[in-house]
């Protein structure tokens, strides 16, 4: 129904009433009629077998059956008499006119009055009536006159039964409901003839309404509507009507409108268009300024670094010559104004990255605690010149094996502190490291560095993350600085998805706290349980006393802590000292009696002594030796140094000079076995350099000269570091590398990236390609070492040569390009061997002109990957052989091909020709291993390198 037209709805509407009560009235007159002919029919029967009874009176008495049979035969004649039986007093038939009656009964008898009984069968209705004896008395004799005589008594005589047949009565029952039936169809095809025609009245204007409406919807508002009949649908189609000629209107206003804004919006992006070219122009303009300026900015800091190195290098060397003492106050200065320019520039090249967008953040494994103690180490002898106590505190919850960049993270650690000592003139400096939240794969590390300096107002806040701007801005500041390291700062921790906070109260101090979001590692150089002997510890901070008994528990150390000395001592008068005794003591306490007296006392009880002092000078530490102390080290200490030291105590193992030297400087114990290190590399001569400078460190080297060959090696020998090349044939160093992870034990092998060229976003992609670390050719056995030592553990033997040498000018930094052969800078190269110097150079000779042809071949095919690595080969082999000039073109060229300017080819091609030719001229017609060896034994160029 829901779904029916309006006409529907009416038809229905009109219909149903007269459907239900003609239906009514019909069933209840039908059924009334048939009732009644039923009635009718039995009423005659009843009449009927009355009128009959009497009759058959005489014959039964006088037992006269032709009167009786003529008395049947005449009722026949009536209507719907079916048949007729006479019987006698014993049912005994006397006559019978008509078919045999009906047996089949449909009801009970009924008797009525006078003893009729009424029987109805399925096609007939049966009456038998009795018949007496009292209206006639018969003589015995008779006579010829017939008389009637009153029965004194009425006699049962017998029985006169009559049937008559319901068929006419149904014929008219059948009439009845025809004709009744007839006369409702009629009734209803009139009512629906009515109704169609009212509804069509209704129905046809709303169809025409329902038209109009949806040609206005279509947009046909021309569209009108003239409807005649009743007075609403007049009003209804007026009101379309009238809608309709508002809605031409409106539409028509509307159009006019949409073409003048059309008109005007045209004139606009007109108008857009020419500011779009102004704009395009002015950013391509505005990159093009960026780039100049950050190349600006790289080429000035490396040309203000090359004589920075020069001036920090020859400041240190002049000191160490015979000085007065203003001189070496002049050398002083002139050491403190080159770092500080030198922190400038590192500082300004940091914001260019971060105004360019070009900050990147490095994801690696490291040490939480390592930072940690590299960052106080350096400045410890700054608090410790200010008198500033200065000290830390992990959390023993706090994830110490992370993800992140470690040099970033060492940056913001350096600048907070840094500016923490730098503005407190007393009391001291605190680091905290807490645990924010951790899940199995990430966590949120929290830094609070707090200090009792002078403090800030709101004002100075708010003014403090401002780039070139410090919190006291007048011309008479105490404290200098730039004002970029916490601008930095913020830019680093939020690219570590983290923010930075600052709370403080001018004289009482300030509390710079930032978090940062870090990923979880497998644990890196981790420190081995110790597990053995007991620990008396002896610490008057509360947070140092922690941070060591927080270690003591990592490496299940037993231990007991003491705040005061008369704890210790009580514990040492009764005897039950055991293990050894980590001992701390201030610089106020270090010449005191008692602190003489406790070491002296533990001395003559045999207990080993870990004495720690708030100092860096080999004097004090020394002193606390003198006074019984089997090892001194310095606070902040390293966690590793005091490990070393324990284990070594623990085990009462002795300790060489040369260990407690190195433990007393911070550094670490050597190893007793040294680790295998493969290097590879497709250049020969590069090859056998770093095989070179491997051996003599003291390390078992393997060799490789293919990606292929390398992964093989690693899979067969139990190799624990790799040097890898990164530009090979067949198979480059970063395919290899991700082929060795896959090898079963070998994801977490060290392995470090070592190339001859690299540009500034190639260090990020090396490392994110499963890289360890990054040393750039050429490689000194510096760099070697200190990268072995990093990976391995293993402390190098030149590696103490190496830091007793004072600063001097990178090989990597010289960019002199006015000579062909420089053979100091190849002596550096080798190391000052003589034999390994000429083997490089030679190797070089012998492969450069096979090189060049190719790499012409290629240049002339165009062929740019080809060419690239040729001249990247070649590249890489000039880094050791000490050619400025071709190394210098190479380079150009290399960084070039790399970023795409095309430009430049040619100039560049060029110029590596004629600086190729021109080597290989030069070689021919010089005595060049003459020029070598001169250059060995030149003490002016002696006495520079040793500088």
């Amino acid at each position: 129904m829901k779904s029916w037209t309006i006409q529907s709805r009416i038809l229905f509407l009109a219909l149903l009433p007269g459907i239900i009560i003609s239906l009514i009235l019909g069933s209840f007159f039908m059924t009334q009629h048939s009732g009644n002919l039923d009635d009718l029919l039995d009423q005659r029967a009843l009449a009927m077998a009355k009128q009959l009874a009497p009759t058959c009176e005489y014959g039964i008495m006088t037992g006269n059956s032709g009167i009786l049979q003529n008395i049947a035969n005449n009722m026949l004649e009536e209507r719907d008499v079916r048949s007729v039986s006479i019987y006698n007093q014993d049912v005994e038939i006397l006559a019978h006119s008509g078919p045999k009656m009906l047996t089949e009964r449909i009801g009970s008898a009924e008797l009525t009055d006078n003893q009729l009984q009424l029987l109805n069968t399925e096609g007939s209705v049966r009456v038998r009536a009795p018949v007496f004896a009292q209206n006639l008395v018969i003589p015995d004799q008779l006579s010829d006159q017939f008389y009637a005589l009153e029965a004194q008594e009425i006699r049962l005589l017998g029985w006169a039964e009559l049937e008559l047949s319901t068929a006419n009565t149904q014929l008219a029952r059948y009439q009845h409901i025809a004709t009744s039936s007839t006369v409702i169809l009629l009734t209803l095809l009139i009512c629906t003839l009515i109704a169609l025609r009212v509804s069509r009245q209704i129905s046809e204007p709303l169809s025409n309404i329902v038209g109009a409406i949806r040609n206005l919807e279509d947009g046909q508002l021309d569209t009108r509507l003239h409807i005649s009949g009743a007075t609403e649908f007049q009003q209804l189609s007026s009101g379309i009507n009238a809608m309709a000629s508002a809605l031409q209107r409106a539409n028509s206003e509307q159009q006019q409108n949409i073409e003048q804004t059309t008109r005007d919006l045209q004139e606009t992006l007109d108008e857009l268009e020419v500011r779009n070219r102004e704009l395009n122009i002015g950013r391509k303009q505005a990159l093009e300024a960026s780039r100049m300026k950050s190349e600006f900015l790289a080429n000035v800091s490396h040309e203000i670094r090359t004589p920075l190195n020069g001036i920090i290098g020859f400041s240190d060397l002049l000191a160490r010559t015979h000085v007065d003492d203003r001189q070496t106050d002049y050398l002083q200065t002139i050491r403190r104004s080159s770092s500080d320019l030198l922190k400038i520039i590192d500082d300004i090249l940091d914001l260019s990255k971060i105004d360019a967008g070009k900050l990147i953040i490095e994801r690696t494994a490291f040490n939480l605690r390592d930072v940690i103690d590299e960052v106080l180490t350096m400045l410890a002898p700054v608090a410790y010149a200010k008198g500033l106590e200065l000290s830390h505190l992990i959390y023993s919850e706090v994830p110490v094996h992370i993800q992140g960049d470690p040099l970033r993270l060492k940056q913001i650690l350096t600048n907070l502190i840094n500016n923490a000592i730098k503005f407190t003139e007393r009391g001291g400096v605190t680091l905290r490291v807490s645990l924010i939240s951790s899940d199995d794969k990430r966590a949120s590390i929290n830094f609070d560095i707090q200090d009792t300096g002078i403090g800030m107002s709101d004002e100075q806040i708010s003014k403090i993350f401002t780039a070139f701007t410090q919190a006291d801005a007048s011309t008479t500041r105490q404290f200098g600085g730039t004002g970029l390291g916490l601008i930095i700062s913020r830019a680093l921790v939020e690219a570590m998805h983290g923010d930075i906070r600052v709370s403080s109260q001018q004289g009482r101090g300030s509390t710079f706290s930032f978090h940062i979001q870090t990923g979880l590692s497998e644990p890196v150089n981790a420190l081995a349980p110790l597990e053995t002997g007991n620990v008396l510890l002896l610490e008057p901070s509360l947070l140092n006393r922690m941070n060591i008994a927080a270690l003591l528990t990592q490496w299940q150390v037993n231990h007991q802590e003491f705040e005061t000395r008369n704890q210790l001592l009580d514990l040492i008068s009764s005897g039950a000292t055991s293990g050894c005794v980590v001992l701390s003591v201030s610089r106020a306490q270090l010449r005191d009696t008692a602190t003489m007296s406790l070491l002296s006392r533990l001395d003559a009880m045999q207990v080993d002594v870990l004495a720690m002092v708030d100092s860096v000078r080999h004097e004090d530490l020394d002193l606390l030796k003198s006074y019984g102390a089997r090892i001194s080290l310095s606070q902040p200490f390293s966690h590793r140094k005091l490990h070393q030291a324990l284990a070594h105590i623990l085990r009462g193992d002795e300790l060489s000079d040369h260990n407690q030297q190195n433990l007393a400087q911070g550094g670490q114990l050597a190893p007793q076995e040294a680790p295998v290190v493969l290097a590879v590399d497709d250049n020969d001569a590069n090859l056998k350099l770093v095989v070179t400078l491997l051996t003599e460190l003291g390390v078992k080297t393997l060799s490789a000269n293919s990606g292929r060959e390398a992964i093989d090696m690693v899979a067969e020998t139990q190799v624990d570091m790799v040097f890898m090349d990164i530009q090979m044939p067949g198979m480059n160093g970063l395919e290899a590398t991700q082929e060795i992870r896959l090898l079963p034990g070998r994801s977490s092998l060290p392995i470090v990236a070592l190339t001859a060229h690299a540009m500034a976003d190639e260090k990020e992609a090396l490392l994110k390609a499963g890289m360890n670390d990054y040393q750039t050719k050429p490689i000194s056995q510096e760099q070697l070492s200190a990268c072995v030592e990093r990976w391995t553990g293993f402390h190098c033997a030149l590696a103490e040569e190496a830091e007793t040498q004072p600063l001097a000018v990178s090989p990597e930094r010289d960019s002199r390009c006015d000579q062909v052969f420089d053979a100091h800078t190849a002596l550096r190269c080798a190391s000052r061997k003589l034999d390994l110097a000429e083997d490089m150079f030679t190797m070089l000779l012998d492969s450069m002109s096979k090189d060049m042809e190719v790499a012409m071949e290629a240049w002339e095919e165009e062929n740019l990957d080809l060419l690239l690595e040729k001249v990247h080969r070649i590249h890489g082999a000039t880094r050791y052989c000490g050619v400025p000039c071709l190394r210098s073109t190479l380079e150009r060229f290399e960084t070039s091909l790399k970023s795409g300017n095309s430009g430049d080819y040619p100039a560049l091609m060029r110029q590596l020709t004629e600086d190729a030719a021109t080597l290989q001229n030069w070689a021919h017609t010089n005595n060049w291993r003459q020029i070598l060896a001169a250059a060995l034994n030149d003490p002016a160029q002696q006495s520079t390198e040793n500088a």
